[in-house]
């Protein structure tokens, strides 16, 4: 921080704890209380401990304010957008097609998701009507048909962020659920990730749940780290720190547009105290959609040339007047 920040003294003298940290603690520590009769589903020592703390930061001369968290690193590989010529790997056990950033659908282009929730239901509509099925089953099947209309929905209608080539960070939810104040921060706000010394451009993407800090996009990840997966986390120590702007998300979401994004963020930041790096400048990962390729035009079938009129030996061919 001290090496991205131009004044970080000045910056953390105003600074207070936020209260958001000591909620966040209460609900890990009631999640593991609940928990402790089932050892499987406890949270480790380094999930528990996931971070240092949340600061409420502000300027005085600028009135900018920004939410501070500092923790480590998580992978979030979660998005899917039908309109955008994206890979999406789906093949975490966490992955989910949705982030709660989204925007109305721009195309006809079916979103590719969308065949595999459609399967989802069939199967569970077609289970449901089998013989024999035990109330918990019933239960069960009825939830995960519920969840699939949901998603079918969400998908038909709306784009989203897709981790993969879009910078985004995540948050715990019970943050941006039913409180309100100036430091507390929406989805869609701008956001500005420091580690290293370095600083990264993102917007708050998506909200995660209420006992884990630390999560950010597939992107931002393997710029930290070129090993990080679902299955290998970036940065394992508390040493991230996600600056967001409160009140800073635009009036309408609209597909990622990243040169626009990162001139929102260093505005932002300047008015916070500025850095003493470079804003890191993300390349655009979509490709376009390839130009179909035109059907060959069929050649004109071949005619008989006309033959000329014999004319009688001797005739003479008459001439316009005056030629």
């Amino acid at each position: 921080l001290a090496a991205a920040f131009k004044d970080l003294p000045a910056l953390l003298a105003n600074a207070t704890v936020s209260p958001f940290f000591e909620k966040f603690y209460e609900l890990k520590t009631n999640d593991a209380r609940r928990k402790l009769a089932n050892l499987d589903a406890v949270l480790s020592r380094h999930n528990f401990y996931d971070c240092e703390t949340m600061l409420e930061l502000s300027n005085p001369a600028t009135g900018r304010r920004a939410l501070m968290v500092v923790a480590d690193m998580d992978v979030n590989t979660d998005g899917s957008d039908g309109d955008r010529n994206v890979q999406v790997d789906s093949s975490s056990m966490f992955y989910l097609p949705q982030t709660s950033y989204r925007w109305p659908k721009q195309t006809d282009r079916p979103t590719p998701q969308l065949a595999a929730e459609e399967k989802k239901l069939a199967d569970f509509q077609a289970e449901l009507t089998k013989p024999g099925l035990k109330p918990a089953r019933t239960t069960e099947i009825n939830a995960g048909i519920d969840l699939a209309k949901r998603r079918i929905h969400d998908l038909k209608k709306w784009s989203f962020l897709v981790a993969a080539v879009d910078p985004f960070i995540v948050l715990p939810g019970f943050i941006m659920r039913d409180h309100s104040g100036p430091f507390v921060p929406k989805v869609g706000d701008y956001a500005v990730v420091v580690h290293g010394g370095r600083a990264y451009p993102a917007i708050l993407g998506d909200s995660g749940p209420s006992h884990k800090a630390g999560e950010a996009s597939t992107l931002i990840c393997r710029e930290l780290c070129s090993r990080a997966s679902n299955l290998v986390r970036p940065i394992s120590d508390l040493s991230v720190a996600y600056v967001v702007f409160p009140g800073s998300a635009e009036e309408k979401p609209g597909p990622p547009d990243l040169a626009k994004w990162r001139e929102k963020c260093q505005a932002l930041i300047d008015e916070l105290g500025g850095l003493a790096v470079e804003l890191h400048e993300w390349p655009n990962l979509v490709a376009p959609w390839p130009t179909p390729t035109p059907s060959p035009t069929p050649e004109p079938s071949p005619t008989a040339a006309a033959t000329p009129e014999l004319k009688p030996e001797g005739s003479s061919t008459p001439t316009s007047a005056g030629g």
